[in-house]
């Protein structure tokens, strides 16, 4: 074998050696699987919370972001820096597609927006104030929010809403999610994230609708409530 060829052997293999080193990107579809504890929520069913309040909950909006994944050489690789409005009136917004590394093993994201585009105009989009999910110029984004009914709730007609916003110190209320994927995610099969809305009420405060059934400002209450709902994501285990 003469020198070309011992190189051209040599090249080849050091490409066939990076590609069974390198990790296969495939398109991975991500799904929002809305739970009230062990059921699947229905905006028309009555539900209790930890205090024993009976409620009905006919309205959830929340923004991800900074979606990323950690791979098992614990590389951090970002998958979009695109927002995202999940919806619970609109099925389709419950659904992300990603380009994802078969050797991922946690996902991460953020629930709320952007200190920076909190600051930054008018945005468009999905970002857009029309969406219903803005303030003020003050006091920036909504991040999630959570409508219903209770016959504890002491105002016009027993409604609760809680609407958490809030991005500078102390009361910033962007969370980061970090959820291990289970070894069997990489099937041809769409990832599961339950979302379980009981821990709006129950994460890691005990919120009673009797005593506060409204949340539309920035706060301790705020805090509270995103300390809250950062606790109600899992994966579904694959079978």
């Amino acid at each position: 074998m003469n020198w070309m060829q011992q190189k051209s052997t040599i090249v080849f293999l050091i490409t066939m050696l990076h590609c069974l080193m390198t990790p296969a990107f495939s398109q991975k579809s991500i799904h929002f699987k809305l739970m009230y504890n062990e059921q699947n929520w229905h905006s028309d069913s009555v539900y209790s919370n930890k205090a024993g309040e009976a409620l009905q909950i006919n309205r959830l909006m929340f923004y991800t972001s900074k979606w990323k994944m950690i791979n098992t050489t614990n590389d951090t690789i970002s998958l979009t820096n695109e927002h995202f409005l999940m919806d619970a009136s609109n099925a389709q917004s419950l659904e992300l597609t990603f380009r994802i590394p078969s050797n991922a093993k946690k996902i991460l994201f953020n629930i709320g927006v952007d200190s920076i585009l909190n600051t930054s105009g008018i945005q468009t989009g999905i970002l857009d104030p029309v969406k219903g999910m803005f303030w003020t110029w003050r006091s920036g984004y909504i991040m999630a929010k959570l409508h219903g009914v209770s016959t504890n709730a002491t105002t016009a007609g027993n409604r609760f809403s809680y609407e958490v916003g809030g991005f500078e110190s102390p009361y910033n209320s962007v969370r980061t999610i970090s959820l291990d994927l289970p070894l069997l995610w990489q099937k041809n099969k769409p990832s599961i994230i339950l979302t379980n809305l009981a821990a709006w009420f129950s994460g890691k405060h005990l919120i009673k609708i009797s005593e506060n059934p409204n949340c539309h400002n920035a706060g301790k209450l705020a805090m509270q409530l995103a300390d809250n709902y950062a606790t109600m994501f899992s994966i579904q285990q694959q079978h």
